[in-house]
This record gives structure tokens, sequence and C-alpha cells, in this order.
């Protein structure tokens, strides 16, 4: 039996809500998602595109990261991914389960190297029906950064035990780690402080235009802007970042750079977090 799993693409994220239907009305009425279905506590949100679900809120008393989910290549990979962690000492959090939320068949989850829950799903519903009219809508989600005190060993998780691709390095201060063509689905960076678990969640908008949309339409409804827009340059994205209600910081992005050569060597780059030039707050002016 392989010791390490094939994640094949970045499925969901789910967020713990102090204000669930605070959030909700956010992420439907300015951040362009729709809601397409409650379970308990939980209410579950679509983008454009076909996945049933690409963020799932949570009633809680804390704001963060509730978890984030990946689709893995095959269905057996849920029981397997369950016997492999357990074998390096990593806590089961909800054991290989059908029916574990919406639109998903089987699913397992389980805490990474630094506690953050990993859920592995397999058997995704898709959605084709059409959704009402929107400012500007994400098509699907694109990627998460996780803040982290140790590096390496999240590198050696991720990239040995799920088999993640190393793409490009930022400095000595962040990794990104492809599960198929797209660029980064999960990306590392050096925590600041004390402070780990979601950096950042970031949503597909269509192309450079709905970015600039979204851009206009975030200002004119007074949502707070993180940072950008820029263009940064590992991924070679456009990028425009937000606050929302509870303080997550997520994402509008496009053209995000495609590996498709086989013969890829993973750069490495200076610290240069946007290409037009200008730095994230708290890192200097």
């Amino acid at each position: 039996m392989s010791d390490s799993i094939k994640v094949a693409r970045l499925a969901h994220v789910g967020l713990r809500a102090r204000d669930l239907g605070k959030q909700a009305e956010f992420y439907t009425d300015r951040w362009g998602l729709d809601a397409i279905d409650e379970h308990g506590t939980d209410v579950f949100l679509r983008a454009e595109g076909p996945d049933h679900h690409v963020l799932t809120l949570h009633a809680g008393d804390e704001a963060g990261l509730d978890h984030f989910a990946f689709e893995v290549d095959r269905a057996d990979d849920i029981d397997r991914a369950a016997d492999i962690v357990s074998g390096l000492g990593l806590e089961i959090v909800v054991p290989p389960t059908q029916d574990l939320e919406p639109g998903v068949a089987r699913a397992v989850r389980f805490k990474d190297p630094e506690g953050n829950v990993v859920e592995l799903v397999s058997g995704l519903d898709q959605v084709r029906d059409q959704y009402g009219t929107r400012d500007v809508k994400p098509q699907a989600l694109n990627h998460v950064v996780l803040a982290t005190r140790d590096r390496a060993a999240m590198e050696r998780f991720y990239g040995g035990t799920l088999g993640f691709q190393l793409s490009d390095t930022l400095a000595d201060f962040m990794t990104f780690w492809r599960c198929n063509a797209n660029h980064h689905s999960i990306a590392f960076a050096a925590a600041r402080g004390d402070r780990t678990g979601l950096n950042h969640a970031a949503f597909d908008v269509k192309d450079w235009s709905d970015l600039m949309r979204a851009v206009f339409y975030m200002g004119e409804r007074g949502v707070k802007r993180m940072w950008g827009p820029g263009r940064h340059l590992a991924g070679n994205n456009l990028f425009s970042y937000y606050f929302d209600p509870e303080g997550n910081v997520v994402e509008y992005t496009t053209e995000v750079e495609q590996i498709k050569n086989d013969d890829y060597v993973p750069p490495v780059r200076p610290l240069i977090p946007d290409q037009w030039g200008s730095l994230p707050p708290g890192m200097g002016h």
C-alpha cells in the first residue's frame, strides 16, 4: 500500500462565523456567491462553476478557519488516508463517513501538523443551474494560503503525504504548491507572531475586466480593501484582497499561471509580492 494520497484539486474552504446571517449576507450580496444548502447550523455557498459548494459557513463562538477540503483522485483514497494519517500520529477528526455534508458522497477529516483541519472528499455533486444577477460572480475557489510556524513540517506533509508538488519559492517567506496544473492550490507563508491558520482564501473571477469590476463594486459598497489591486510575481496572477465582516482575508484573483510542462523547475524568487510595486500591510512602505 502506498504511503501517499493523490489530491486532485481544492474543493472548498470552511469558515467559522460568530454572526452567521451577517457573514452569509456578505458572501452572497457582496462577494457574489449563492447559498445552495443549509445543514444544521451550516450554510453552503456555490460559485458560478459547477461545484456544489466552494465555501461553508459554520456557526461558532470564534471567527476564522474551520477547515478546507481537497478532492482525491480515487474514492478508496478516503479510507487509505485515514490509515496513513493515523500512522503519522495525526488526529482523525471525523473518520471516513458518508454524507458528512451536502454535495459530498464520502469524506474524512484530520489535522495537519499545525492543527488545521483538512478534509478529503470524493463523489462531489455538480450543479448546472444559473443563479441570480451579481455585480461579480466568482467562478471557483482557487487556493488557500496558511500562516505557518514550521514550514518544513508542513511541506513534508503536503508534499510527501498528500502528493503536492512545489511550484515556487518567494525568498525565505513563502512556498507555493500544486496538485494539478494550477500554480498553487495551497501555499505556506511565515507566520507573524503566533498567528497561524488561514492567511487568505482566493476565488477566481473570469478575467481582468471582472477583477476590475470587483474592485469598483467593492469600493462602492464600502468593503474594506486589505491590499491591491496588483499582480503577484509567484503565479503571475492579478489580485485584490478584502476583509470580510469578521476579519477573514479573501482574495479575488485571475490569470493564475498554469503549469503543464513535465520539465518545470520551481524558481526561487526575490521577496517581491507585487510586480507593480506595492507591499502588503505590515511588510514595509
